[in-house]
């Protein structure tokens, strides 16, 4: 029985020995294995990070252009109104001077073509003679007839 107790006594050991080295053996992995991940994540985050600075640049410089497009043409706006306050300008628009030139020219062509109205003759539809409408149809019209 002496003999026993220490083989019983190995056995238990042994067990108890296999889990505490699995436990720490395991533990030590877990923590090589997490800090591979914290590791891959700030890799990825880092590879994000330079990517939207990137991108950022890249609107911040169109942004830029815009600007200066918008201030090149806020700037020639300025520029056509001091001229054009600066200039004498006529109080008739260039287009304006060749208009009224035609319209004088042409109306008075217009005036001499023109035919004196005669009091005496009357118009047309009321005329001795029936024509056009006023023509003494007895037959109803086409709207009558609906």
């Amino acid at each position: 029985m002496e003999v026993v107790i220490p083989l019983a006594m190995l056995a238990i050991g042994l067990i108890i020995g296999f889990f505490v080295a699995r436990y720490m053996y395991t533990k030590e992995g877990a923590v090589k294995a997490n800090q591979a991940a914290e590791q891959a994540i700030k890799e990825l985050l880092a590879q994000q990070s330079q990517h939207h600075i990137f991108q950022v640049k890249q609107s911040i410089e169109a942004i830029e252009k815009q600007c200066n497009a918008l201030k090149q043409g806020v700037s020639e706006y300025e520029e056509l109104l001091e001229a054009t306050d600066s200039d004498a300008v006529p109080t008739v628009p260039f287009f304006g001077e060749h208009t009224t030139a035609y319209l004088r020219n042409n109306l008075k062509g217009a005036e001499k073509s023109k035919p004196n109205a005669n009091s005496d003759t009357q118009p047309r539809d009321f005329a001795n003679q029936s024509s056009g409408l006023f023509v003494g149809n007895t037959e109803p019209s086409a709207a009558e007839k609906k």
